[in-house]
């Protein structure tokens, strides 16, 4: 495939032009979507209760109100000609409150996530079903988003952003215990390295594949990499993930996406869930998750979540232990001003990690068909061990019609342990498992930000003005006998040609680490001023202008490398400043039709140079990254249709032929993403997509790179997860799954690639009654075919797995 890089950019303009001359042939599919045109409203965001009582009193509508859910929360601008209902709807974008009719023309309001039961549906006045945004019967398909980085909450239409969301029921229907079983429904990530290697999951996104590239934050506070293994699934509402830059949301961070975990917070009524499963093999979880009031008011409330899960995996000898206490409060302080707190306890531990392949020559890796994907590569004394605390809180204080404050911080510990024995390739046909042992290492973060915003109309022109700061500082300790060198380390636990049919069980060897002295080895911090304003001109055109200053100060010492092996000692300071723009432009040819182009920079750290460099430990100066996209979002009628076309220019990292880790060149991606979800017919949900990418490496060092595609690097991914109702079984609903990753290169100079790959999942779903609460049983069947296969240069796809739960909602 020939680099589009020449052209790409200016082509930016022409692919709008040609997004718009779509715009202009969807009417006829989604006549639907038209709404009546009444009134011409011009409101800024305000109080959301003072909001929605102007337009119900102009209207002449009733509207319940109940203090306690308009309390501390703003409403969305209301622009252009629109029917009343549509206007406090509009209002209502990305506050969690739905607009429920009642009898004789009235209104009230529910809350969108309340314990995650079922909505009733109601009907809008073009007669469509409306539900609860991202539930089962809405196909998925969320409207809001609850934080957009800096800019808080927003309507998902109105973001100039590539954003999947993934809404806690759907979670829970694809019986998901990990990262990867969300990613597995996204089309624009691949896997490089499973959870099951005893690691946070690893990703190549738009192309970038560098550990790290995935960006974490909870409720838009922005962490470190590291804090990733911290985050369960099972405490979460639901997932955000932006795919590209998103400097400007969150504060520095690598090109690939970002993550945005919404954690679970208390109900306004009594919710209770407990969920008994299998995660494969025999590998058995408890989950509870229980909400509610506190006093009879409702000024305070909480969420408890808890889980326990141990057992062996569908890998023989592989086991895996999971343990969460989960606890949210709320405190309703007036009606402008909530509190939020939240603290947990996690802990995670794998015996038998999936096993990590090395090859000296990728000419002497096996057909993943010789090998057997549901065995264990590597010892069954291997290990990966996490312990996380963390507590944080939150608020929101709305200071008047115009002025809103809002803040965060939170504080995270977390200490890890791993050791493992990697099968490694030298000679044709035979392989070694070298040890690798390493210590404790602790890792403690604090993350802030403090937002001030403003909504006000000028000359007709809406706008609201977010002005702040963001960053978090991040501090690891290591011992000074980090491995056990000289000793075990890097020698083979197994003999050095052992044939590939074998897989022999050793004893442990002796070794004793961290019991020297613990240091600081790695400090970094991040700063981040912003000022933004999204501005609405009419109800087709608005922009999203922003600048952010960023800086990175870094410290890094090699002590532990220079303990073991007697290397030179090697202390670095960077401190990087940077500032970067954000420039988005907004069409909307109809309602239900958005199109945008976007330009986006970002600093970044510039990496640490991994164990396998001879300057391990090393610190890169910081580095900055460049995106364009143009793209579109389409609501045809229950089903969000989204097309993003990228450009993302990266500085490049690499270990070069003198063994030293160094920033060579850059990374040109340019790509195509095209997703889809939600109900196409009713019975009928489908959640997928395509991704197309032309990655390459340009102005490198070493020439033989020039032009070459990055490593473990798919160039083609189609995923589709389809789930469908049985008219005929009320409750009963079919679900199943087709995911293809093309093919990837296994060395920078391509000589050697991994052949592409499809997986089949199928599974079903029984919903009933029980004695006046709801039970779901679930089951299903991944890698359907068993399919061998290389996930990527280092792992073995994952085997056959059946999975199953029952849930009581009461």
């Amino acid at each position: 495939m020939p680099s589009t890089s020449p052209y790409l950019r200016p082509s930016l303009l022409a692919a709008s032009i040609a997004m718009l001359g779509l715009a202009t042939c969807l009417p006829a599919l989604a006549q639907e979507q038209r709404i009546e045109q009444a009134n011409e409203y011009r409101l800024p965001a305000a109080p959301l209760a003072s909001t929605l009582s102007r337009i119900a009193a102009d209207a002449g509508l009733v509207l319940s109100i109940d203090p306690q859910l308009t309390r501390g929360r703003t409403s969305q601008p209301v622009q252009g000609r629109l029917s009343p209902e549509q206007a406090l709807r509009q209002a209502l974008g990305g506050s969690g409150l739905l607009l429920v009719p009642g009898g004789a023309g009235s209104y009230s309001l529910q809350p969108v996530d309340s314990g995650n039961a079922l909505l009733l549906d109601d009907v809008d006045i073009s007669g469509r079903l409306r539900t609860q945004d991202g539930s089962q019967a809405s196909g998925y398909r969320s409207e809001n988003l609850k934080n957009v980085g800096a800019l808080g909450g927003m309507a998902l239409r109105d973001t100039p952003y590539s954003i999947s969301v993934y809404s806690s029921e759907l979670v829970r229907n694809v019986q998901a215990t990990s990262l990867d079983d969300i990613f597995k429904l996204n089309p624009s990530t691949q896997f490089t390295s499973p959870t099951s290697a005893g690691y946070a999951s690893s990703l190549s996104v738009r192309g970038f594949s560098a550990s790290g590239n995935l960006n974490i934050a909870n409720d838009g506070l922005r962490f470190s990499n590291p804090s990733n293994s911290g985050n369960f699934i099972e405490e979460m509402e639901r997932l955000e993930v932006v795919t590209g830059l998103s400097g400007f949301l969150y504060g520095p961070g690598t090109p690939g996406a970002l993550l945005n975990y919404v954690l679970k917070r208390p109900t306004a009524e009594r919710y209770n869930s407990v969920t008994l499963g299998n995660a494969g093999g025999e590998s058995y979880y408890l989950h509870g998750d229980f909400g509610g009031k506190l006093d009879e008011q409702g000024v305070f409330a909480y969420r408890l979540n808890v889980l326990s899960q141990d057992g062996e995996t569908a890998i023989d000898l592989q086991k895996r232990r999971r343990q969460l206490v989960s606890l949210a409060l709320d405190w309703n302080v007036s009606d402008d001003l909530q509190l939020q707190f939240d603290a947990s306890w996690k802990k995670s531990q794998t015996r038998g990690l999936t096993s990590y392949w090395y090859f000296s020559d990728h000419a002497n890796r096996p057909d993943a068909d010789d090998m057997d994907n549901d065995k264990l590569y590597s010892q069954r004394w291997s290990f990966a061990d996490s312990e996380h605390k963390r507590v944080g809180g939150r608020f929101a204080w709305q200071l008047s019609e115009v002025f809103s404050l809002r803040g965060a911080l939170a504080y995270d510990l977390n200490e890890t342990q791993y050791t493992y024995t990697g099968p490694t390739v030298y000679s044709a046909g035979v392989y070694g498992q070298p040890l690798y042992a390493f210590a404790p290492v602790e890792h403690e973060e604090t993350s802030a930000y403090l937002f001030l915003d403003a909504a006000f109309d000028t000359a007709g022109i809406g706008h609201k003005v977010t002005a702040g700061y963001q960053g978090n500082v991040a501090r690891e300790r290591n011992y000074t006998d980090y491995i056990p060198y000289p000793g075990p380390q890097y020698q083979s636990v197994i003999g050095a040609d052992v044939p590939f049919s074998q897989r022999p069980q050793v004893a442990k060897p002796g070794y004793s680490i961290g019991n020297g002295e613990q240091r600081l080895s790695e400090r970094s911090q991040s700063d981040n001023l912003l000022v933004g304003d999204v501005i609405t001109f009419n109800e087709q055109w608005s922009s999203i202008l922003g600048v952010t200053r960023t800086r990175i100060k870094t410290f890094s010492d090699n002590f532990v490398w220079v303990e073991s092996f007697g290397s030179a000692p090697a202390i670095q300071h960077y401190s990087e400043s940077k500032t970067s723009p954000n420039i988005s432009l907004l069409y909307k040819p109809q309602p239900w039709l958005t199109t945008y182009v976007t330009y986006i920079e970002a600093l970044q750290s510039g990496g640490i140079a991994p164990n396998t460099a001879l300057n391990a430990g090393q610190s890169l100066a910081p580095v900055i990254s460049e995106q364009y996209e143009v793209g579109l979002k389409a609501s045809l009628g229950e089903t969000l249709l989204t097309v993003a076309l990228f450009n993302i220019d990266k500085p490049n990292a690499i270990e070069n032929a003198q063994r030293y880790y160094v920033q060579d060149g850059r990374q040109e991606n340019n790509g195509l993403e095209l997703g889809l979800t939600g109900k196409v017919i009713p019975e009928l949900t489908l959640i997928g997509g395509l991704t197309l990418l032309d990655p390459e490496v340009k102005k490198a060092a070493n020439t033989a790179h020039e032009g070459k595609k990055p490593v473990s690097v798919a160039t083609q991914l189609a995923k589709l997860y389809a789930e469908y109702d049985l008219a005929a079984v009320p409750g009963l609903t079919l679900t199943g799954g087709a995911y293809y990753t093309g093919k990837q290169y296994a060395d920078e100079l391509n000589r050697h690639s991994l052949p592409s790959f499809t997986t089949f999942d199928a599974g079903a779903r029984y919903r009933l009654p029980l004695a006046g609460n709801d039970l779901s049983l679930r089951a299903n069947i991944s890698n359907l075919a068993d399919k061998q296969y290389w996930l990527s240069r280092h792992y073995l796809g994952a085997p056959r797995t059946l999975t199953f739960s029952a849930q009581l909602e009461f």
